[in-house]
Protein backbone atom coordinates (compact mmCIF):
# COMPACT_ATOMS: atom_id res chain seq x y z
CA UNK A 1 0.00 0.00 0.00
CA UNK A 2 1.39 3.36 -0.93
CA UNK A 3 1.44 6.56 1.09
CA UNK A 4 -1.14 8.11 -1.23
CA UNK A 5 -3.54 5.21 -0.83
CA UNK A 6 -3.25 5.38 2.92
CA UNK A 7 -3.90 9.11 2.84
CA UNK A 8 -6.91 8.50 0.61
CA UNK A 9 -8.22 5.89 2.98
CA UNK A 10 -7.90 8.18 5.94
CA UNK A 11 -9.81 10.93 4.15
CA UNK A 12 -12.57 8.93 2.48
CA UNK A 13 -13.36 6.46 5.25
CA UNK A 14 -15.82 7.50 7.92
CA UNK A 15 -15.06 5.41 10.99
CA UNK A 16 -17.05 5.94 14.14
CA UNK A 17 -15.91 8.93 16.17
CA UNK A 18 -14.67 6.59 18.87
CA UNK A 19 -12.22 4.96 16.45
CA UNK A 20 -10.72 8.15 15.04
CA UNK A 21 -8.19 8.74 17.88
CA UNK A 22 -6.90 5.16 17.42
CA UNK A 23 -6.58 5.71 13.66
CA UNK A 24 -4.55 8.88 14.22
CA UNK A 25 -2.40 7.00 16.76
CA UNK A 26 -1.09 4.38 14.29
CA UNK A 27 -1.43 6.38 11.08
CA UNK A 28 1.17 9.08 11.94
CA UNK A 29 4.06 6.68 12.75
CA UNK A 30 3.15 4.50 9.75
CA UNK A 31 3.25 7.49 7.42
CA UNK A 32 6.66 8.46 8.85
CA UNK A 33 8.07 4.96 8.35
CA UNK A 34 6.75 4.71 4.80
CA UNK A 35 8.00 8.16 3.89
CA UNK A 36 11.43 7.27 5.31
CA UNK A 37 11.46 4.12 3.19
CA UNK A 38 10.47 6.07 0.11
CA UNK A 39 13.22 8.62 0.70
CA UNK A 40 15.73 5.79 1.11
CA UNK A 41 14.42 4.27 -2.12
CA UNK A 42 14.91 7.57 -3.96
CA UNK A 43 18.36 7.94 -2.42
CA UNK A 44 19.19 4.39 -3.46
CA UNK A 45 18.16 5.13 -7.02
CA UNK A 46 20.31 8.22 -6.95
CA UNK A 47 23.35 6.41 -5.54
CA UNK A 48 22.77 3.25 -7.54
CA UNK A 49 22.30 -0.32 -6.40
CA UNK A 50 25.25 -1.95 -4.63
CA UNK A 51 27.69 -3.30 -7.20
CA UNK A 52 26.46 -0.98 -9.97
CA UNK A 53 28.56 1.51 -11.90
CA UNK A 54 26.35 4.26 -10.48
CA UNK A 55 27.23 3.25 -6.93
CA UNK A 56 30.93 3.02 -7.77
CA UNK A 57 30.95 6.56 -9.13
CA UNK A 58 29.06 8.22 -6.28
CA UNK A 59 32.14 9.41 -4.38
CA UNK A 60 33.82 10.52 -7.61
CA UNK A 61 30.82 12.69 -8.53
CA UNK A 62 30.68 14.15 -5.05
CA UNK A 63 34.40 15.01 -4.84
CA UNK A 64 34.40 16.45 -8.35
CA UNK A 65 31.56 18.78 -7.38
CA UNK A 66 32.91 19.64 -3.95
CA UNK A 67 36.62 19.95 -4.76
CA UNK A 68 37.13 20.73 -8.49
CA UNK A 69 40.62 22.17 -7.84
CA UNK A 70 41.82 18.99 -6.07
CA UNK A 71 42.77 20.57 -2.78
CA UNK A 72 42.03 17.25 -1.01
CA UNK A 73 44.26 14.64 -2.65
CA UNK A 74 43.30 12.01 -0.09
CA UNK A 75 39.63 12.60 -0.80
CA UNK A 76 40.18 12.04 -4.51
CA UNK A 77 42.13 8.86 -3.80
CA UNK A 78 39.26 7.62 -1.62
CA UNK A 79 36.87 8.33 -4.49
CA UNK A 80 38.98 6.12 -6.75
CA UNK A 81 38.81 3.12 -4.40
CA UNK A 82 35.23 1.99 -5.19
CA UNK A 83 35.90 2.38 -8.90
CA UNK A 84 38.97 0.17 -8.67
CA UNK A 85 36.98 -2.38 -6.71
CA UNK A 86 34.20 -2.24 -9.29
CA UNK A 87 36.36 -2.83 -12.37
CA UNK A 88 38.01 -5.80 -10.67
CA UNK A 89 34.71 -7.55 -9.96
CA UNK A 90 32.16 -6.55 -12.60
CA UNK A 91 31.25 -9.07 -15.28
CA UNK A 92 29.98 -6.41 -17.66
CA UNK A 93 32.65 -5.48 -20.19
CA UNK A 94 30.84 -2.28 -21.03
CA UNK A 95 30.68 -1.19 -17.39
CA UNK A 96 34.31 -2.20 -16.88
CA UNK A 97 35.37 -0.01 -19.78
CA UNK A 98 33.36 2.86 -18.29
CA UNK A 99 34.95 2.28 -14.89
CA UNK A 100 38.49 2.32 -16.22
CA UNK A 101 37.73 5.40 -18.29
CA UNK A 102 36.36 7.26 -15.26
CA UNK A 103 39.44 6.25 -13.29
CA UNK A 104 41.48 7.77 -16.07
CA UNK A 105 39.42 10.97 -15.90
CA UNK A 106 39.73 11.10 -12.10
CA UNK A 107 43.51 10.79 -12.12
CA UNK A 108 43.88 13.08 -15.12
CA UNK A 109 42.03 15.76 -13.16
CA UNK A 110 44.38 15.23 -10.22
CA UNK A 111 47.38 15.63 -12.49
CA UNK A 112 46.16 18.66 -14.40
CA UNK A 113 44.73 20.56 -11.43
CA UNK A 114 47.36 19.67 -8.83
CA UNK A 115 50.38 18.55 -10.94
CA UNK A 116 50.00 15.28 -9.06
CA UNK A 117 52.58 13.06 -10.79
CA UNK A 118 51.15 9.70 -9.61
CA UNK A 119 47.93 10.89 -11.23
CA UNK A 120 49.64 11.10 -14.61
CA UNK A 121 50.88 7.50 -14.40
CA UNK A 122 47.50 6.23 -13.19
CA UNK A 123 45.60 8.13 -15.86
CA UNK A 124 47.85 6.73 -18.60
CA UNK A 125 47.43 3.20 -17.24
CA UNK A 126 43.64 3.37 -17.11
CA UNK A 127 43.26 4.99 -20.53
CA UNK A 128 45.57 2.35 -21.99
CA UNK A 129 43.45 -0.32 -20.33
CA UNK A 130 40.35 0.93 -22.13
CA UNK A 131 42.16 1.19 -25.47
CA UNK A 132 43.85 -2.21 -25.27
CA UNK A 133 41.37 -4.44 -23.41
CA UNK A 134 38.12 -2.98 -24.74
CA UNK A 135 38.85 -2.26 -28.39
CA UNK A 136 35.70 -1.25 -30.23
CA UNK A 137 34.05 0.09 -27.09
CA UNK A 138 32.43 3.49 -27.57
CA UNK A 139 34.95 4.99 -25.15
CA UNK A 140 38.07 3.49 -26.77
CA UNK A 141 38.67 6.46 -29.08
CA UNK A 142 37.97 8.88 -26.22
CA UNK A 143 40.59 7.07 -24.15
CA UNK A 144 43.12 7.24 -26.98
CA UNK A 145 42.55 10.95 -27.47
CA UNK A 146 42.96 11.62 -23.75
CA UNK A 147 46.04 9.40 -23.74
CA UNK A 148 47.58 11.31 -26.61
CA UNK A 149 46.89 14.64 -24.92
CA UNK A 150 48.47 13.43 -21.68
CA UNK A 151 51.60 12.26 -23.48
CA UNK A 152 51.82 15.59 -25.27
CA UNK A 153 51.05 17.84 -22.29
CA UNK A 154 52.27 15.71 -19.39
CA UNK A 155 55.42 14.07 -20.71
CA UNK A 156 56.38 16.17 -23.72
CA UNK A 157 56.17 12.89 -25.64
CA UNK A 158 54.98 14.03 -29.05
CA UNK A 159 55.84 10.75 -30.86
CA UNK A 160 53.78 8.86 -28.28
CA UNK A 161 50.94 11.34 -28.63
CA UNK A 162 50.97 10.94 -32.41
CA UNK A 163 50.91 7.15 -32.01
CA UNK A 164 47.66 7.46 -30.06
CA UNK A 165 46.15 9.91 -32.56
CA UNK A 166 47.21 7.70 -35.46
CA UNK A 167 45.44 4.76 -33.85
CA UNK A 168 42.19 6.70 -33.69
CA UNK A 169 42.48 7.57 -37.37
CA UNK A 170 43.36 3.99 -38.30
CA UNK A 171 40.93 2.07 -36.10
CA UNK A 172 38.02 4.44 -35.53
CA UNK A 173 37.52 6.47 -38.73
CA UNK A 174 33.80 6.73 -37.98
CA UNK A 175 34.20 7.59 -34.33
CA UNK A 176 33.36 10.95 -32.80
CA UNK A 177 37.05 11.64 -32.06
CA UNK A 178 38.32 11.16 -35.62
CA UNK A 179 38.29 14.85 -36.54
CA UNK A 180 40.04 15.89 -33.33
CA UNK A 181 42.72 13.23 -33.81
CA UNK A 182 43.24 14.26 -37.43
CA UNK A 183 43.48 17.89 -36.39
CA UNK A 184 46.14 17.07 -33.81
CA UNK A 185 48.13 15.16 -36.41
CA UNK A 186 48.07 18.14 -38.76
CA UNK A 187 49.61 17.52 -42.16
CA UNK A 188 51.96 14.78 -41.02
CA UNK A 189 49.69 12.01 -42.23
CA UNK A 190 48.96 13.35 -45.69
CA UNK A 191 52.08 12.08 -47.46
CA UNK A 192 51.50 8.84 -49.32
CA UNK A 193 54.09 6.21 -50.32
CA UNK A 194 55.90 7.08 -53.52
CA UNK A 195 57.02 4.82 -56.32
CA UNK A 196 60.76 4.29 -56.47
CA UNK A 197 61.89 7.86 -55.84
CA UNK A 198 63.10 8.79 -52.36
CA UNK A 199 60.43 10.66 -50.46
CA UNK A 200 61.30 13.45 -48.04
CA UNK A 201 59.19 14.06 -44.98
CA UNK A 202 57.81 17.58 -44.81
CA UNK A 203 57.09 17.08 -41.11
CA UNK A 204 59.53 18.57 -38.62
CA UNK A 205 61.23 16.00 -36.43
CA UNK A 206 59.56 15.65 -33.06
CA UNK A 207 61.39 16.20 -29.77
CA UNK A 208 62.51 13.13 -27.82
CA UNK A 209 60.22 11.57 -25.28
CA UNK A 210 60.93 12.04 -21.59
CA UNK A 211 60.39 8.81 -19.74
CA UNK A 212 56.88 8.16 -20.97
CA UNK A 213 54.99 4.92 -21.30
CA UNK A 214 53.61 4.64 -24.81
CA UNK A 215 50.44 2.96 -25.95
CA UNK A 216 52.60 1.33 -28.59
CA UNK A 217 55.94 1.74 -26.86
CA UNK A 218 58.85 3.50 -28.43
CA UNK A 219 61.68 3.88 -25.89
CA UNK A 220 63.40 7.23 -25.46
CA UNK A 221 65.99 7.69 -28.22
CA UNK A 222 68.06 10.09 -26.13
CA UNK A 223 69.84 12.95 -27.80
CA UNK A 224 70.44 11.19 -31.11
CA UNK A 225 67.14 12.24 -32.64
CA UNK A 226 68.17 15.89 -32.30
CA UNK A 227 71.36 15.15 -34.23
CA UNK A 228 69.32 13.91 -37.17
CA UNK A 229 67.36 17.15 -37.11
CA UNK A 230 70.37 19.46 -37.28
CA UNK A 231 70.83 21.08 -40.72
CA UNK A 232 74.60 20.55 -40.51
CA UNK A 233 74.35 16.89 -39.62
CA UNK A 234 75.11 13.96 -41.89
CA UNK A 235 72.48 13.54 -44.60
CA UNK A 236 69.31 11.81 -43.57
CA UNK A 237 69.53 8.04 -44.10
CA UNK A 238 67.92 6.47 -47.15
CA UNK A 239 66.20 3.17 -46.40
CA UNK A 240 64.84 0.81 -49.04
CA UNK A 241 61.92 -1.28 -47.78
CA UNK A 242 61.13 -4.45 -49.68
CA UNK A 243 57.69 -6.03 -49.27
CA UNK A 244 58.27 -9.64 -50.27
CA UNK A 245 56.57 -11.37 -53.21
CA UNK A 246 53.74 -9.58 -55.07
CA UNK A 247 51.66 -10.07 -58.21
CA UNK A 248 51.49 -13.70 -59.30
CA UNK A 249 53.98 -14.58 -56.57
CA UNK A 250 51.57 -14.97 -53.67
CA UNK A 251 54.10 -16.00 -51.07
CA UNK A 252 52.83 -18.21 -48.25
CA UNK A 253 49.12 -18.75 -47.67
CA UNK A 254 47.88 -18.43 -44.15
CA UNK A 255 44.91 -18.69 -41.83
CA UNK A 256 41.55 -17.96 -43.49
CA UNK A 257 43.26 -17.57 -46.86
CA UNK A 258 45.35 -14.50 -46.05
CA UNK A 259 48.33 -14.03 -48.35
CA UNK A 260 51.89 -13.15 -47.42
CA UNK A 261 52.22 -10.65 -50.27
CA UNK A 262 49.33 -8.57 -48.91
CA UNK A 263 50.28 -8.70 -45.25
CA UNK A 264 53.89 -7.66 -45.75
CA UNK A 265 52.93 -4.79 -48.05
CA UNK A 266 50.65 -3.42 -45.33
CA UNK A 267 53.47 -3.63 -42.78
CA UNK A 268 55.94 -2.04 -45.19
CA UNK A 269 53.68 0.96 -45.79
CA UNK A 270 53.24 1.62 -42.06
CA UNK A 271 56.98 1.13 -41.51
CA UNK A 272 57.79 3.64 -44.24
CA UNK A 273 55.44 6.21 -42.76
CA UNK A 274 57.06 5.89 -39.34
CA UNK A 275 60.55 6.29 -40.76
CA UNK A 276 59.59 9.44 -42.65
CA UNK A 277 57.45 10.95 -39.92
CA UNK A 278 59.63 10.25 -36.89
CA UNK A 279 63.19 9.64 -38.04
CA UNK A 280 62.92 12.04 -40.99
CA UNK A 281 64.51 9.34 -43.11
CA UNK A 282 64.28 9.20 -46.88
CA UNK A 283 62.54 6.04 -48.02
CA UNK A 284 61.86 3.89 -51.06
CA UNK A 285 59.38 1.04 -51.30
CA UNK A 286 60.40 -1.55 -53.89
CA UNK A 287 56.71 -2.02 -54.61
CA UNK A 288 53.68 0.04 -53.63
CA UNK A 289 50.99 -2.23 -55.04
CA UNK A 290 50.32 -5.85 -56.01
CA UNK A 291 53.12 -6.01 -58.53
CA UNK A 292 55.93 -8.55 -58.77
CA UNK A 293 59.46 -7.15 -58.83
CA UNK A 294 62.22 -9.64 -59.81
CA UNK A 295 64.58 -10.34 -56.93
CA UNK A 296 67.72 -8.89 -58.57
CA UNK A 297 65.80 -5.72 -59.38
CA UNK A 298 65.01 -5.11 -55.72
CA UNK A 299 68.60 -4.79 -54.58
CA UNK A 300 69.36 -2.87 -57.79
CA UNK A 301 66.87 -0.22 -56.69
CA UNK A 302 68.78 0.08 -53.42
CA UNK A 303 72.18 0.20 -55.12
CA UNK A 304 71.14 2.71 -57.79
CA UNK A 305 69.89 5.08 -55.11
CA UNK A 306 72.91 4.61 -52.81
CA UNK A 307 70.67 3.41 -50.00
CA UNK A 308 71.98 3.12 -46.45
CA UNK A 309 69.89 0.07 -45.58
CA UNK A 310 67.89 -2.62 -47.38
CA UNK A 311 65.19 -4.41 -45.35
CA UNK A 312 63.07 -7.18 -46.85
CA UNK A 313 59.87 -8.07 -44.98
CA UNK A 314 58.36 -11.55 -45.12
CA UNK A 315 55.97 -13.84 -43.23
CA UNK A 316 57.09 -17.32 -42.35
CA UNK A 317 55.35 -20.66 -42.94
CA UNK A 318 55.75 -24.26 -41.83
CA UNK A 319 54.64 -27.59 -43.25
CA UNK A 320 53.40 -28.66 -39.83
CA UNK A 321 51.40 -25.43 -39.34
CA UNK A 322 52.50 -25.39 -35.71
CA UNK A 323 55.76 -23.44 -35.85
CA UNK A 324 55.67 -19.92 -34.47
CA UNK A 325 58.01 -17.07 -33.66
CA UNK A 326 60.09 -14.28 -35.13
CA UNK A 327 63.50 -14.50 -36.79
CA UNK A 328 65.83 -12.18 -38.68
CA UNK A 329 68.38 -13.17 -41.34
CA UNK A 330 71.50 -11.73 -42.89
CA UNK A 331 73.18 -13.01 -46.04
CA UNK A 332 75.72 -15.79 -45.60
CA UNK A 333 76.16 -19.49 -46.27
CA UNK A 334 74.94 -21.92 -43.68
CA UNK A 335 74.61 -25.63 -42.93
CA UNK A 336 71.46 -25.20 -40.90
CA UNK A 337 68.74 -27.27 -42.57
CA UNK A 338 65.78 -25.17 -41.46
CA UNK A 339 67.45 -21.95 -42.63
CA UNK A 340 68.36 -23.52 -45.95
CA UNK A 341 64.83 -24.77 -46.40
CA UNK A 342 63.37 -21.34 -45.70
CA UNK A 343 65.81 -19.70 -48.11
CA UNK A 344 64.86 -22.26 -50.76
CA UNK A 345 61.19 -21.39 -50.36
CA UNK A 346 61.76 -17.65 -50.48
CA UNK A 347 64.12 -18.06 -53.45
CA UNK A 348 61.29 -19.64 -55.44
CA UNK A 349 60.41 -16.05 -56.33
CA UNK A 350 63.18 -16.36 -58.92
CA UNK A 351 60.73 -18.45 -60.95
CA UNK A 352 58.48 -15.42 -61.45
CA UNK A 353 59.13 -12.48 -63.73
CA UNK A 354 62.00 -14.08 -65.59
CA UNK A 355 64.44 -13.55 -62.75
CA UNK A 356 67.60 -15.61 -62.74
CA UNK A 357 70.56 -15.83 -60.39
CA UNK A 358 73.71 -17.70 -61.34
CA UNK A 359 76.09 -19.28 -58.85
CA UNK A 360 78.76 -16.83 -60.00
CA UNK A 361 76.42 -13.92 -59.39
CA UNK A 362 75.68 -15.22 -55.93
CA UNK A 363 79.36 -15.58 -55.10
CA UNK A 364 80.16 -12.07 -56.32
CA UNK A 365 77.23 -10.68 -54.38
CA UNK A 366 78.36 -12.59 -51.32
CA UNK A 367 81.84 -11.06 -51.62
CA UNK A 368 80.35 -7.56 -51.83
CA UNK A 369 78.15 -8.22 -48.82
CA UNK A 370 81.08 -9.54 -46.76
CA UNK A 371 82.34 -5.97 -46.52
CA UNK A 372 79.05 -5.04 -44.82
CA UNK A 373 78.60 -8.27 -42.89
CA UNK A 374 79.32 -6.81 -39.47
CA UNK A 375 76.85 -3.97 -40.03
CA UNK A 376 74.22 -6.39 -41.35
CA UNK A 377 74.59 -8.57 -38.27
CA UNK A 378 74.33 -5.53 -36.01
CA UNK A 379 71.20 -4.34 -37.78
CA UNK A 380 69.69 -7.83 -37.58
CA UNK A 381 70.18 -7.94 -33.82
CA UNK A 382 68.65 -4.48 -33.35
CA UNK A 383 65.59 -5.46 -35.39
CA UNK A 384 65.18 -8.89 -33.79
CA UNK A 385 65.50 -7.52 -30.27
CA UNK A 386 63.00 -4.78 -30.95
CA UNK A 387 60.45 -7.20 -32.43
CA UNK A 388 60.64 -9.56 -29.46
CA UNK A 389 60.46 -6.74 -26.93
CA UNK A 390 57.54 -4.97 -28.59
CA UNK A 391 55.40 -7.98 -29.48
CA UNK A 392 56.18 -9.65 -26.17
CA UNK A 393 54.83 -6.63 -24.32
CA UNK A 394 51.36 -7.14 -25.77
CA UNK A 395 51.20 -10.87 -26.56
CA UNK A 396 52.16 -13.93 -24.54
CA UNK A 397 54.35 -16.71 -25.86
CA UNK A 398 56.16 -14.79 -28.60
CA UNK A 399 59.10 -17.03 -29.53
CA UNK A 400 62.50 -15.57 -30.19
CA UNK A 401 63.93 -17.71 -33.01
CA UNK A 402 67.00 -15.51 -33.11
CA UNK A 403 69.30 -13.95 -35.68
CA UNK A 404 70.41 -16.39 -38.38
CA UNK A 405 72.23 -16.53 -41.68
CA UNK A 406 71.02 -17.99 -44.97
CA UNK A 407 71.56 -17.56 -48.74
CA UNK A 408 68.57 -15.39 -49.63
CA UNK A 409 68.87 -14.24 -53.25
CA UNK A 410 66.93 -11.05 -52.54
CA UNK A 411 69.89 -9.87 -50.44
CA UNK A 412 72.55 -10.80 -52.98
CA UNK A 413 74.49 -7.92 -54.47
CA UNK A 414 73.35 -5.27 -52.00
CA UNK A 415 76.08 -2.70 -51.40
CA UNK A 416 74.72 -1.74 -48.01
CA UNK A 417 73.77 -3.53 -44.76
CA UNK A 418 70.76 -5.70 -45.57
CA UNK A 419 68.52 -8.12 -43.73
CA UNK A 420 65.42 -10.24 -44.26
CA UNK A 421 62.82 -10.36 -41.50
CA UNK A 422 60.31 -13.17 -40.98
CA UNK A 423 57.83 -11.30 -38.81
CA UNK A 424 55.60 -14.23 -37.74
CA UNK A 425 54.21 -17.53 -39.07
CA UNK A 426 51.27 -16.79 -41.33
CA UNK A 427 49.96 -20.37 -41.20
CA UNK A 428 50.09 -20.70 -37.41
CA UNK A 429 46.52 -20.72 -36.01
CA UNK A 430 47.21 -17.84 -33.62
CA UNK A 431 49.95 -15.83 -35.33
CA UNK A 432 48.15 -16.04 -38.65
CA UNK A 433 45.06 -14.37 -37.18
CA UNK A 434 47.22 -11.73 -35.56
CA UNK A 435 48.95 -10.93 -38.84
CA UNK A 436 45.58 -10.14 -40.40
CA UNK A 437 44.92 -7.50 -37.72
CA UNK A 438 45.86 -3.89 -38.36
CA UNK A 439 47.01 -3.48 -34.79
CA UNK A 440 49.50 -6.36 -35.03
CA UNK A 441 50.85 -5.03 -38.32
CA UNK A 442 51.36 -1.63 -36.75
CA UNK A 443 53.17 -3.15 -33.77
CA UNK A 444 55.52 -4.97 -36.13
CA UNK A 445 56.13 -1.75 -38.05
CA UNK A 446 56.76 0.10 -34.79
CA UNK A 447 59.31 -2.54 -33.79
CA UNK A 448 61.06 -2.37 -37.16
CA UNK A 449 61.24 1.40 -36.85
CA UNK A 450 62.63 1.15 -33.32
CA UNK A 451 65.33 -1.25 -34.48
CA UNK A 452 66.37 1.02 -37.33
CA UNK A 453 66.43 4.05 -35.08
CA UNK A 454 68.58 2.28 -32.53
CA UNK A 455 70.92 1.19 -35.32
CA UNK A 456 71.42 4.72 -36.64
CA UNK A 457 71.28 6.50 -33.30
CA UNK A 458 72.92 4.42 -30.58
CA UNK A 459 72.47 5.40 -26.95
CA UNK A 460 75.75 7.34 -27.15
CA UNK A 461 73.86 9.96 -29.15
CA UNK A 462 76.31 9.82 -32.04
CA UNK A 463 74.86 9.34 -35.49
CA UNK A 464 76.08 6.10 -37.03
CA UNK A 465 76.76 6.09 -40.76
CA UNK A 466 77.06 3.09 -43.03
CA UNK A 467 79.47 4.58 -45.52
Amino acid sequence: MTILSILHLSQSSSPPSACRPQLRFWLVPLLFILSLGASQEVLGQKRGAPGSIEAATTLYKEIRKRDPKVTEVEGWERAAAPLRQFVSTTKSTRDAATGYFLLGRLYETMFRERSYQPGLAQAVYNYEKVARSYEGNELADDALLALGDLRRDGSGDLPGARAAYFEIVDRYPRGDRYKEASSRLGEGRSAQPGNTEPSDSATEELPPAKGSTLLIDLPDPGEGRQILNKPSAVKRPLIVIDAGHGGEDLGAKGVDGILEKEIVLGIAEIFEELLRDRLRARTILTRTNDLFIPLPERTKIANDNNADLFISIHANASELKTASGVETYYLDNTNDRSSLKLAERENLSLNFGGGEQSDLGFMLGDLIQNAKLEDSIGLAHKIQGSLIETLGRYYQGVKNLGVKKAPFYVLVGAHMPCILVEVSFIDHPLEGKRLAERRYQRLIAQALYQGVRDYFVPRTGELKTTR
